[in-house]
């Protein structure tokens, strides 16, 4: 056998094992190492690989599982941490929107101080200056 037809024939042992573990963990209530060891034992029934070779295969599926559950971690840690941030940057963006318009109201609310000011003095000067002219012309 050349090792095009070995290479073949271990990608599919190893598609297969792939297959028997997701038929076993899908149709029963078994660990994951059950579903494997079902796995093995369909392969090895199959006669087409040595016990040697099914352990290889088993082997290198167990390590790309671990690759792939850490580089799953890393992934939904990293995920955790940009949404974190994120809701960081929406509050924060938020709290400076809130901080804008509280700044915009309180300068309506100064100029509207100062407004309502001037025009309480113009009264009174309106109402000095009349009183002045009621009592000018009281003396007159």
């Amino acid at each position: 056998m050349d090792t095009n037809e070995m290479k073949s024939k271990l990608q599919h042992a190893y598609e297969s094992m792939l297959e028997h573990v997701e038929e076993f963990l899908k149709s029963e209530t078994a660990t994951l190492g059950d579903a494997l060891q079902q796995a093995q034992t369909r392969l090895h029934e199959l006669g087409d690989l040595s016990r040697d070779e099914i352990d290889d295969i088993s082997s290198e599926f167990v390590k790309n599982l671990k690759d792939v559950g850490e580089e799953a971690h890393e992934v939904r840690e990293f995920m955790g941490n940009a949404l974190k941030m994120d809701a960081m940057y929406i509050s924060s963006g938020i709290l400076d929107r809130l901080k804008m318009v509280a700044d915009q109201t309180s300068v309506e609310l100064i100029q509207l101080n100062e407004e309502l000011a001037e025009r309480i003095k113009e009264r009174e000067q309106e109402q000095q200056q009349s009183g002045s002219d009621k009592e000018e012309q009281q003396d007159v």
